[in-house]
């Protein structure tokens, strides 16, 4: 994996681990919070169309599942759920949508499916959750994305792009004079 820049603009908003903290638990309340609704509309499902004893069947088979294989399964679907709703949203989780915030590349510039895929599958790498607490997230860094401020960073980027453009214009302008 090639190394992006790291622009100024990026780390100047960047979000603090307290918000990041905050994203975690609302993105983890909410996905279980979903994974209860479809799990009780699954067992509501499977009793309307299957007999009791087929239904208790089922039941011990999942009673009986290794616990290590229904935490490997959850951290992979966690890393799908939060890869589908930023894909989505272009950045946002439920939990960064409340706390304002948004990912990134750390040279500003938006994310592609593939780094949504990869940055959110490899949440499941062990004690990344407690990772951002350090310098940046162990998926941020690996994947060169940062958590955001949404608001001032989008500020900054377009102030950024004005500059810019007026230089351009300006250039343009004395150009078509002459």
């Amino acid at each position: 994996m090639q190394m992006a820049r790291l622009f100024k603009i990026v780390e100047d908003h960047k979000a603090s681990k307290w918000l990041r903290f905050s994203n975690y638990i609302i993105d983890f309340v909410a996905f279980y919070l979903i994974l209860l609704v479809v799990a009780a509309l699954t067992g509501f499902f499977i009793g309307y169309f299957y007999t009791v004893n087929d239904v208790e069947v089922l039941a011990q088979k999942f009673e009986n599942l290794n616990d290590f294989l229904v935490r490997i399964m959850a951290l992979i679907l966690y890393g799908l759920f939060m890869f589908s709703v930023e894909y989505i949203s272009k950045g946002r989780s439920l939990g960064k949508i409340i706390t304002g915030t948004m990912v990134v590349k750390t040279d500003a510039s938006d994310l592609s499916f593939q780094d949504y895929f990869v940055r959110n599958i490899s949440r499941a790498i062990p004690f990344d959750q407690l990772s951002f607490f350090g310098k940046n997230g162990w998926h941020d860094t690996i994947f060169d994305t940062r958590v955001v401020n949404k608001k001032n960073f989008e500020e900054s980027r377009r102030l950024k792009q004005d500059l810019d453009n007026l230089g351009n214009n300006s250039e343009n302008n004395f150009i078509q004079n002459d």
